[in-house]
């Protein structure tokens, strides 16, 4: 179960790089970033496919957006000197409130092992 939340973990990382890359590249003026830009966000997807194998989707989408969103935002503020309102900062807070809820109410869903299903939904498709 760890591994699915490592790779949770990198799609969130590389959303934030392929974010970045994608602001300096420019309307894909600039093709380096333009390249790397196209590169993270292919491995983001991999990424976040691999983990919704066994995280729950309403978990790993939620988790993937909301910290992708406050995370690209705390880089806005101190990559590109971005200024937020008190509204804003507001909205933030309530997504990471929103984040911790997901993952609080997914606790129970971790008693299932849901590589174990995988191999069982795997084994009966190839049956039929």
């Amino acid at each position: 179960m760890f591994r699915y939340y490592v790779a949770l973990g990198i799609s969130i990382v590389t959303e934030i790089l392929g974010a970045i890359s994608l602001k300096l590249s420019r309307e894909f003026t600039q093709f380096s970033w333009t390249f790397l830009c196209i590169g993270v966000f292919l491995i983001m997807l991999y990424s976040l496919s691999y983990a919704m194998r066994v995280v729950p989707l309403s978990v790993a989408y939620g988790v993937w957006s909301g910290a992708g969103t406050v995370l690209t935002a705390a880089v806005d503020v101190t990559l590109f000197h971005q200024t937020f309102s008190i509204g804003e900062l507001l909205g933030l807070a309530l997504i990471v409130v929103g984040i911790v809820s997901l993952n609080w109410s997914g606790e129970a869903e971790e008693e299932i092992d849901y590589e174990a299903l995988q191999v069982e939904n795997k084994m009966n498709v190839k049956g039929l």
